[in-house]
């Protein structure tokens, strides 16, 4: 498993410490501390077989591993559960401090904080702004972040 995170950033230094850090803010620590560090990954190299929520938190352990300035996200929480998905976006200021972030998504409560949303319609932009200058303009956005909110009212 640590070779599976590092493999993020193959040029750095072996460096187990990171490895762990990397794999808490992942949210792959618990998977970490039960198949152990050298666990190998995938049963076609012999190893452990994950469900697709596992290997997502291996790949956003990855995320944080690598020391890149640009991360793009394509619907990094789309097989965690909501749980585990709130707390990721509670590191996300952590992991975006100082990089640009581009977060590809349909769920539209994780783009909250963003500092520009871009709306997208059949491959072409259609809005652009924060979250609350979305809402007012009434436009794409608003109606699908309605949609959306209707489906936690009661």
């Amino acid at each position: 498993m640590e070779e599976n995170i590092a493999l993020a950033d193959p040029d750095a230094e072996p460096d187990p410490h990171r490895v762990e850090e990397a794999a808490r803010l992942g949210g792959a620590w618990e998977l970490f501390l039960r198949l152990g560090p050298k666990a190998l990954l995938s049963k076609a190299f012999g190893g452990t077989e994950l469900s697709l929520g596992e290997w997502q938190r291996v790949a956003l352990a990855r995320a944080f591993f690598r020391k890149a300035q640009l991360l793009v996200l394509d619907e990094p929480t789309a097989s965690l559960d909501p749980k585990e998905e709130a707390h990721l976006y509670g590191r996300f200021a952590q992991m975006a401090q100082g990089k640009t972030v581009l977060l590809i998504t349909h769920r539209l409560g994780s783009v909250r904080a963003a500092d520009r949303i871009l709306v997208l319609r059949e491959g072409r932009l259609v809005e652009e702004g924060p979250h609350e200058a979305l809402l007012q303009r009434s436009g794409t956005y608003a109606e699908l972040w309605r949609l959306q909110a209707q489906l936690y009212q009661a």
